[in-house]
């Protein structure tokens, strides 16, 4: 199986298969394409998943990294439908159009005995069929439903997922993660996707302008109402290009970062090394806030690969138990807010801080993060027992890891 997806996209007909087969042929030279073709192992083409992918781009319904996700869904199905006996001569997906309830039923069952399906799993397969029984269902852009009943009229068919506490990258983790790399511009890295709660898709996006707004941001004198002396911010908002927007659109939100983090951050700037690598970049809004070995933007594999390095490396060295990946960080940093008592007036506020800083739509979505394991709410005490605020773990973290940063450092 396997899907293309195509997004003003040059095609040269010239070199068409079907000049061999039709004489006299006339075709353009070239042409743009737009869409989704989905294909079986054969090769062969599957209409219907191909026109309901591309109708979900079109109306941007779905969005473009998402695609490939629904494909392999839909032709998961298609695989089991196939390996049944009662469906064994089905070479196209034209069955969608009369597959009854009690297969789609059966496979979901399939998929938690005999494949060992999480249940979060198995309700991802189970609303990508609903979706696209709903669109076999409806008349789209006047044709006619290419199904009359609708097994999903009544709902979802699969029970609700089990809600589990999220496993995130603690404190201690963190720490041991950025012991394990000597360059400091890796550790400041690391910090600051914890610290920030971006996704690996979003950090390319963060320039040096932004840091330099929240300088600016940093550098305003706050007076509180019992005292003339100036308030010094343990938190600084930064402007974040988000992923997710609708229609594939970047989605603009704030995030919440610690001081202690932005003058490591800014101390990284200052360094001799990323003077030498920001200087190929025109202006402010162009010029990457992180680069990598070879003074290249990060990437988000580049990021991944560096999360694996490192755990790697502590897992080596008896540090660490598992591969933290940057997602990890990213719930870490939705638990440092929670437990964080400087940060709103109660649970409620945090949580809606979590929401706001993430980039979570619902509230609900962001509900996942009530269930705090016991490992994690000690790494967020001192030694009294006392909870730690964020602004306090970055601090005591940049203190104890940051390393300097010399114009000779090949990393």
């Amino acid at each position: 199986m396997d899907v293309k997806f195509c997004s003003n996209t040059s095609l040269d007909l010239s070199r068409s298969f079907l000049h061999s087969q039709i004489s006299n042929l006339s075709l353009k030279q070239t042409v743009e394409v737009n869409g989704v073709g989905v294909f079986d192992d054969n090769g062969k083409i599957l209409p219907l998943i191909s026109e309901y992918l591309s109708y979900q781009c079109k109306h941007f319904k779905i969005a473009n990294k998402s695609v490939e996700t629904y494909g392999k869904n839909l032709t998961y199905f298609l695989k089991y439908i196939r390996s049944r006996p009662d469906y064994d001569d089905e070479e196209t997906d034209e069955v969608f159009t009369t597959v009854p309830g009690y297969v789609i039923q059966e496979y979901l069952t399939f998929l938690i005995r005999d494949e060992n399906k999480s249940s979060s799993t198995v309700r991802n397969r189970d609303a990508t069929i609903r979706a696209f029984m709903d669109f076999l269902c409806d008349p789209i852009e006047g044709r006619k439903s290419l199904r009359e009943y609708n097994p999903y009229e009544n709902g979802y068919l699969s029970k609700e997922p089990k809600r589990t506490p999220v496993i995130s990258c603690t404190l201690d983790d963190l720490g041991t993660l950025i012991e394990s790399t000597p360059f400091e511009r890796e550790r400041v890295l690391l910090q600051f996707l914890y610290d920030s709660g971006l996704r690996r898709s979003e950090l390319p996006r963060v320039s040096l302008e932004d840091f330099r707004n929240a300088a600016n941001f940093n550098s305003e004198k706050f007076i509180a109402y019992d005292s003339d002396q100036p308030i010094q911010a343990n938190y600084i908002p930064l402007a974040i290009k988000g992923s997710k927007g609708r229609a594939n659109e970047i989605k603009p939100r704030w995030t919440l970062v610690s001081s202690a983090t932005i003058e490591r951050i800014q101390k990284y700037h200052a360094s001799p090394l990323y003077k030498k690598y920001a200087r190929k970049y025109a202006n402010l809004s162009e010029t990457p806030a992180f680069f990598n070995s070879k003074g290249t933007p990060y990437t988000p594999s580049a990021i991944n690969k560096l999360l694996e390095r490192v755990s790697t490396r502590a897992i080596k060295q008896g540090r660490l138990q598992r591969i933290i990946s940057p997602h990890k960080l990213r719930h870490g940093n939705a638990y440092a807010i929670l437990q964080s008592n400087d940060l709103g007036a109660d649970y409620l506020d945090r949580l809606v801080i979590v929401q706001k800083s993430l980039g979570h739509n619902q509230l609900g979505t962001t509900q996942m993060y009530t269930s705090i394991p016991q490992d994690i709410y000690n790494s967020m005490c001192d030694e009294n027992g006392e909870l730690l605020t964020r602004a306090e773990k970055m601090k005591r973290l940049s203190k104890l890891t940051q390393l300097k940063i010399g114009i000779r450092d090949i990393k």
